[in-house]
């Protein structure tokens, strides 16, 4: 009893929760339990409320604070960072009791008649019109008047996804933690950075018959190991292997996500038929800017195409240079690294130097600090490799940041950026709590990231940021409430200033000496923008069209027929032909894990979007406070209070070109 009390104090707290506390066993012991009466009493709570009458309703009857809510978050979070069976089990066997209740209040017609009537008779002001314009788009694009039948399926195929979606992340986490790749053929490997080399398992064998001492170096699944052996290895069959058993992650045995994405595909497309659309994609853009499937192909295929082209003389171009009769994908981040060495003189190991973590950690809040008015100051979190910071602005503690930057086993594999506790107001004020996870590797020396590392760190950071700077007091006006093909527009926009020379006089210093990049190496980088541009563009259009074509066109009726489904739309856009094995569409967690369906485009939506407007900044001087204060006032702060259209137009008064974007790809 006494554990439970603490448990409910700590997760009451205003402050930065006690997360060793949280996720001790002790705690997980009893957290099956605590979930149980946490949802008793949101039960209790929401029959309450449908007992109130109309007329007594005000707009804060529908607020209310919940444990569940945030207990929940947080055990979710622990478990994409360390998704040990125990937690996994906690997760799995609560989550349909939850997606019940959730169903519950999303077709409650009693509750549905509530917004109507706050909406019609109540004077409220802006914020919370936009609020409740929202809340009812919602239950009427789940078709709150179906029939009773259709509704109970709809409810019964979100529970089936639910855990489908679970068992799609676990068999990914799972296959990549028993992963291990052994190289015996030191030579081969010699040329690896060397905090990859240190990192790496090493085991000594005596040769027999010749009785020769010699070294095995085993890999992990660690992502920057992966990249460094593209890189690196001088066996072009070491790579081919390497690239094939990572492309396959969650395809076979016991870890086989195929018959789960089969089902994923037939579950949301009857759910799509439900609804009255024709196929999932049109269901998943009912929410987005983009009006249509239709849309969506034809600007992706068009500048696809274009990349396309602009590809193939790039790769002509390597092929020449190194005498090639012909490169296969595995050969692609090998040869255009010693291209880049010999042809632009650009040494990766020597650029990394430049990019110590502490000192681009320092970079990225004085940029808060002068652009956003944020301040980040660290507290103790006693968390191994967990840093806690508090965020103000104008002197006041207004959230929460943590980030918890480095690859483990057992952590979901990708980077991304949450709301574990959001802005609550209403009875009582508490502030956000949000995280950004990445998976970079960790030295016991001076941590140094590659310039990539750096664009996702500054990446994740302005998601946080943005989450963080909404002006509004609700959390419904911020995060995941705007359209999802905008939502990368902030966080795409501050990479530019890991690419920008100006930015980069004042982030790029030596970690040793303390010397900012010369001019020197800044016009190799500014050679170097356009690198292979084509070539990234088409690989990210390969999978955004996968992603829409699979999601809007019939279902394959096996598994053996998904595979073949696959394997014919990677070779349509893909600029290396893929191999009949090739199976990376089981571990990718961006079409097939949680809401992302029918939403890979985005990004190339979201940075069409984002060159315009940078482009208008860079115009003015990207560290001119005015910019930052117009960028601020019109879409950073703003959120959802309007549409990402209005957002955009209020910023630069006019729709979107795409000049920017095809003339920094060089399309």
């Amino acid at each position: 009893m006494e554990l439970k009390l603490k448990l409910i104090e700590e997760l009451e707290k205003e402050w930065f929760p006690d997360l060793k506390f949280i996720f001790s066993n002790e705690i997980l012991d009893i957290a099956p339990q605590m979930l149980e009466e946490f949802l008793e009493i949101d039960k209790q709570k929401f029959e309450d409320f449908l007992k109130i009458e109309n007329t007594d309703l005000i707009f804060e009857s529908f607020e209310d604070e919940s444990n569940l809510d945030y207990f929940w978050s947080l055990l979710n979070h622990f478990q994409s960072v360390e998704n040990t069976d125990k937690i996994r089990k906690i997760v799995e066997d609560f989550r349909p009791k939850l997606q019940d209740f959730w169903n519950y209040v999303a077709y409650n017609s009693d509750y549905f008649d509530k917004l109507i009537y706050v909406e019609n008779n109540l004077s409220l002001d802006e914020e919370q019109t936009r609020i409740m314009y929202l809340r009812i788009k919602a239950f009427k694009d789940r078709w709150i008047d179906l029939p009773i039948d259709k509704q109970d399926r709809l409810k019964e195929l979100n529970k089936q996804l639910s855990k489908l979606s679970d068992d799609f992340s676990n068999n990914i986490v799972d296959d990549e933690a028993q992963f291990s790749y052994t190289i015996t053929d030191f030579s081969a490997i010699k040329d690896l950075p060397k905090e990859i080399l240190d990192n790496a398992s090493r085991e000594r064998f005596t040769d027999w018959p010749d009785d020769i001492e010699k070294e095995w170096v085993i890999f992990d699944a660690d992502p920057t190991t992966y990249q460094a052996i593209m890189k690196y290895c001088h066996d072009k069959n070491i790579r081919r292997e390497f690239a094939r058993r990572f492309n396959s992650f969650a395809s076979s045995w016991k870890y086989d996500n195929r018959e789960n994405i089969l089902n994923i595909l037939k579950l949301k497309h009857e759910k799509s038929e439900i609804l009255w659309y024709k196929n999932y994609a049109e269901l998943s853009l009912n929410s987005k800017m983009a009006e249509s499937p239709k849309q969506v192909f034809e600007l992706i295929e068009w500048i696809s195409a274009k990349a396309y082209e602009k590809s193939q003389i790039e790769l002509q171009e390597l092929r020449d240079y190194f005498k090639l009769d012909n490169m296969d994908s595995e050969d692609l981040a090998y040869y255009s690294r010693i291209y880049k060495e010999e042809k632009y003189d650009i040494d990766e190991k020597e650029l990394k130097k430049y990019f110590e973590l502490e000192n681009t950690l320092s970079y990225l809040h004085n940029l808060s600090k002068e652009f956003y008015w944020m301040e980040l100051k660290e507290i103790d979190s006693n968390l191994d490799d967990i840093r806690v910071y508090e965020v103000y602005k104008d002197s006041v503690l207004i959230s929460y940041y943590f980030l918890d930057a480095f690859y483990r086993k057992n952590k979901r594999p990708w980077a991304w950026a949450d709301n574990l506790r959001e802005k609550e107001y209403f009875p009582k004020t508490k502030l956000p709590v949000i995280v950004n996870v990445c998976n970079f590797q960790k030295t016991p020396w001076k941590i140094t990231l590659s310039m990539r590392d750096v664009e996702t760190l500054f990446h994740e950071f302005w998601h946080a940021l943005h989450e963080i700077s909404s002006e509004s007091k609700y959390s419904e006006l911020s995060w995941f409430w705007v359209e999802w093909d905008f939502v990368e527009l902030p966080s795409q926009l501050l990479e530019n200033w890991v690419a920008d020379r100006d930015s980069l006089h004042k982030l790029a210093k030596h970690y040793e000496t303390g010397e900012s990049i010369s001019d020197t190496m800044l016009d190799k980088l500014d050679n170097l923008k356009t690198y292979m541009s084509g070539t990234f563009v088409a690989r990210q259009n390969e999978f955004a069209l996968l992603d829409m074509h699979i999601y809007s066109s019939e279902v394959p009726e096996s598994v053996e027929m998904l595979d073949k489904k696959v394997l014919e739309i990677v070779n349509k856009y893909s600029i290396f032909p893929r191999w009949e094995e090739y199976k990376m569409y089981c571990s990718f967690g961006h079409i097939f894990w949680g809401w992302y369906s029918a939403w890979y485009y985005s990004y190339m939506w979201a940075e069409i979007i984002e060159a315009d407007v940078f482009s208008r900044i860079k115009e003015l001087w990207m560290f001119d406070r005015n910019v930052w204060e117009k960028l601020l006032n019109t879409i950073l702060w703003q959120w959802t209070r309007k549409t990402a259209t209005e957002l955009f137009f209020d910023f630069m008064w006019r729709e979107v070109d795409n000049t920017a974007f095809m003339e920094r790809k060089w399309l």
